[in-house]
């Protein structure tokens, strides 16, 4: 008899997800979201009939002499054929395993990716070249969040027009001379995963504390510069300084170019979604930095539409291009789809570009402090051009 209890192999199909386990004898318990669905004596499960693009949340008890002697939960989701060209991350395929040995972590290969860094709440444990990574020195009474980065050519993306946005980039990389090609061609993606606290989360099934119903939850996406004054990249413009926001990270901070914050309330179920559109004032300034020009740009460009609904679940498409109405110059682009669950689960993906600051966060209803999803400092105002390289993220929990 094995040892340890962990998850050995897990296999990935169109509506089908097989997974095996130690042997570590005893009786074997399986749960997927809460409904017992196996018990016997085998170290092996398969699911069907599984949707696409939907995490489950298997937990797996070993029992012996009447006792649970050990638990696994592992969340993951069914292969997906028909990737989304635009947005590589959503339909990834992403596996956490969480044991009182280990945490696994293990994604689907994203195309001519080589090398993998992973973080744990903001530290680096690791860079690896296979797609998956265990860590075995974890403390069990902490909250930990991991995240998986990794780096491509634009040449490699598989974005419609790739090639001719490639080569545009690497020749915005010499005409920039503040910049350099790799930065302007390579694109940059996150992968983020809260698995909350290892010693709640590691407990028998009976003895699982659910998480309360969640009223609301509340979504903020601000873009902003961080200096006082920026230079314009525009260099013939009477425009020269463009006034900045002059500030960190903030959630709360009424600096901004501009901040989204869309609320989903499921006693409203009608019509849970609400969004609140500012932007932020364009100060443009001359040669002696003294102001020439001030105007606010619409918000037209702003927009929200409601996904699908699961049984328990509110989504949206949000879709932001907004430019600086004192020059000709591009949006301020991003892209974001959003699930959330009543029962506390989300699961977050998009894109921006690699200018100004992006910043997002989080919180649930019963929460008074913003979590950070993601933040993104800028490249610089030109790498708003629409012809650089995207940064792409996701972030989603286990609840």
């Amino acid at each position: 008899m094995s040892q340890r209890f962990e998850i050995t192999s897990v296999t990935h199909e169109v509506g089908r997800i097989a997974f095996e386990w130690d042997d570590a004898g005893g009786t074997y318990h399986v749960y997927k979201d809460g409904e017992h669905i196996y018990e016997g004596t085998s170290p092996d499960f398969q699911d069907t009939d599984l949707l696409a693009d939907t995490y489950y949340k298997y937990t797996i008890e070993r029992h012996a002499n009447d006792e649970v002697k050990d638990v696994i939960v592992m969340q993951t989701s069914a292969l997906t054929v028909e990737k989304n060209a635009d947005n590589p991350l959503q339909s990834l395929v992403i596996t956490t395993i969480a044991a009182k040995t280990q945490v696994a972590l293990s994604w689907e290969r994203l195309k001519d990716t080589e090398m993998y860094t992973i973080y744990r709440n903001g530290k680096e444990l690791a860079q690896v070249e296979s797609n998956r990574y265990i860590d075995r020195d974890f403390p069990m009474d902490e909250p930990l969040t991991y995240a998986v980065y990794c780096e491509r050519s634009i040449a490699q993306s598989e974005e419609t027009f790739n090639n001719a946005r490639s080569f545009i980039a690497k020749a915005f990389g010499f005409l920039y001379p503040k910049t350099t090609e790799k930065e302007a061609s390579v694109e940059g993606f996150t992968i983020m995963k809260s698995i909350g606290v290892p010693s709640k989360l590691l407990v028998p099934f009976a003895d699982h504390q659910p998480s309360s119903s969640v009223d609301n939850w509340d979504f903020r996406y601000k873009t902003f510069l961080e200096d006082d004054i920026l230079e314009n990249p525009n260099v013939i413009s009477p425009n020269r300084y463009f006034k900045g926001d002059n500030r960190k990270f903030d959630p709360e901070s009424g600096a901004y170019r501009t901040c989204v914050d869309i609320e989903i309330d499921y006693k409203n179920p009608v019509n849970p979604l609400t969004i609140t559109k500012k932007v932020g004032e364009s100060v443009a300034l001359g040669l002696d930095k003294k102001v020439r020009e001030r105007q606010t740009a619409s918000d037209e460009g702003i927009t929200l539409k409601p996904l699908d609904d699961k049984k328990g679940e509110t989504g949206f498409h949000l879709e932001h291009a907004v430019g600086n109405p004192l020059t000709t110059s591009p949006d301020i682009n991003y892209e974001v789809q959003a699930v959330f669950g009543e029962n506390g689960t989300f699961d977050l993906t998009g894109f921006h570009d690699q200018s100004p600051n992006h910043e997002i966060y989080l919180r649930s209803g019963k929460e008074t402090d913003w979590i950070p999803v993601h933040q993104s400092r800028s490249a610089g105002l030109a790498y708003m051009s629409g012809v650089t390289a995207y940064q792409y993220w996701r972030f989603s929990n286990i609840n």
